[in-house]
């Protein structure tokens, strides 16, 4: 039984990469006129995401009140202090993502 769902989950992640190779073709072999219009089209599709987004409005730092921000604050500085004090014992030290070799 493991051994059909491996070579049918194998199936499909050949079948899904192939998929995606025919798509980047697909689109090299449009006419330049063509790719010029879908590009239109995806620019304006983006534009309406950006003013929907802008018109949803993300919650502002302004609009949540001061007692949840001293919390959220406070958090973030104790989660902060945590991951410094856990760098300075692995030997990391402070910088964070480059490598000491």
């Amino acid at each position: 039984m493991k051994r059909r769902l491996a070579i049918a989950l194998l199936f499909l992640s050949l079948l899904g990469s192939a998929g995606g190779v025919w798509a980047q073709a697909y689109w090299r072999d449009l006419p330049p006129e063509e790719r010029r219009q879908m590009r239109q089209q995806m620019r304006e599709h983006w534009q309406q995401e950006r003013e929907l987004r802008r018109e949803e409005g993300a919650p502002r730092w302004r609009d949540v009140p001061q007692e949840d921000r001293r919390r959220l604050r406070d958090e973030l500085r104790e989660q902060r202090g945590w991951e410094d004090r856990r760098d300075l014992r692995d030997g990391r030290g402070g910088g964070r993502g480059w490598r000491r070799d």
